[in-house]
């Protein structure tokens, strides 16, 4: 089974047993080996944690090896794990009664991980025989002979080093080498609304493990829609409440939300609900009031590079919505943010270029 970023081979055992070799594949874009190394090994403990402190069904992991480990005669990464039995979650092919079921059972898995809190913002990884915190496990947030930023105390201090890191890398030319400039206002308008999404100092703030790829593949269902297991646990990091409890992307109107609009959907709501029903309404603020932390990170770093230039003025109409900043033209805001920061020394390296 050959996905975007890892091919997958099953082995059956003489006895029936299966199991799952992974296995990242490499592309000229894929991060250094350094990079590389590092979100297998946050990956591997992640899905130890999962398995070792709670009952979120994930695949129990055998063996796992870095592409650099002397001792690994493959030569490349690999995660051995087992293989659960069930089929990838088609969200929007699902009836009203099948979301009815998955809805339920992620709220137990979201109360789970509330169970289980941080003191800090990073990725899990090895420390001898003790999982740990590190750095955070993104590719853009390596800097160069250093290792991974991080971790961090606070929500605040954790997204202002990840935006400081893209900048830095939009204006070096590794993330979005066609539209930089535009890119680059944009996470600087970012930083000028992060007071806005986190308080400064914020005593005794925590933080909770998130999946980073919510769009619904990654949940297995059975035939009846019981959720057998949640895979595919790369770049997964510990987050603000605010980000670890708001609604998945599966549930997102993608057109609607791609052309400015912040309204949620009956399935938003209906987890909302689900919450209220189990006496958690202090979670569902975190999804109704969600749009704005979606907004904040959507197309943040290296994912802006995806983006047209027909969507990005409609994605920055989103972005100031969610803030309740008044409608604005994308060119006429433009015109205003590069004559704000027209000291920025970045900024205006780009603009030349262009």
């Amino acid at each position: 089974m050959m996905g975007g970023q890892n091919c997958h081979a099953e082995i059956t055992f003489e006895d029936n047993v299966k199991w799952l070799a992974r296995f990242r594949l490499f592309r000229t874009s894929s991060p250094p080996q350094e990079v590389r190394n590092y979100i297998l090994q946050s990956e591997a403990m992640t899905m130890v944690y999962l398995q070792q402190n709670t009952c979120i069904p994930t695949p129990k992991l055998f063996d796992w090896a870095s592409e650099s480990d002397p001792e690994n005669p493959l030569g490349v990464s690999y995660i051995l794990m087992e293989k659960l039995e069930g089929r990838s979650l088609d969200w929007q092919a699902a009836t009203l009664l099948q979301k009815e079921k998955v809805m339920q059972q992620l709220v137990n898995i979201y109360l789970e991980i509330e169970r289980y809190p941080f003191e800090l913002i990073g990725s899990l990884v090895s420390a001898g025989d003790i999982i740990s915190l590190g750095g955070l496990a993104d590719q853009s947030m390596f800097r160069v002979g250093k290792g991974p930023l991080g971790p961090f105390s606070s929500s605040f201090g954790g997204y202002k080093a990840r935006l400081d890191s893209h900048l830095t890398m939009i204006a070096t030319g590794e993330i979005d080498s066609f539209s930089p400039a535009d890119t680059y206002i944009m996470h600087r308008l970012r930083q000028d609304l992060l007071g806005a999404l986190f308080q400064e100092v914020s005593p005794g703030e925590q933080f909770f493990l998130k999946h980073p790829d919510d769009k619904g593949d990654h949940i297995l269902v059975d035939d009846r829609f019981d959720i057998v297991g949640i895979i595919d646990w790369e770049w997964t990091q510990t987050v603000s409440k605010a980000e670890a409890f708001c609604s998945p992307c599966m549930m997102w109107p993608v057109a609607e939300f791609y052309d400015g609009s912040n309204e949620l959907t009956s399935d938003e709501l209906r987890l909302a609900e689900i919450f209220c029903e189990r006496g958690r309404e202090d979670l569902a603020i975190y999804v109704t009031e969600g749009r704005k932390v979606q907004r904040f990170l959507f197309a943040l770093g290296t994912e802006s590079s995806s983006l047209d230039m027909q969507s990005f003025p409609l994605i920055f109409v989103g972005l100031q919505r969610a803030f309740n900043h008044e409608d604005e033209k994308w060119e006429v805001w433009k015109s205003r943010a590069l004559q704000k920061w027209k000291d920025d020394r970045k900024l205006l390296g780009l603009s030349a270029l262009e």
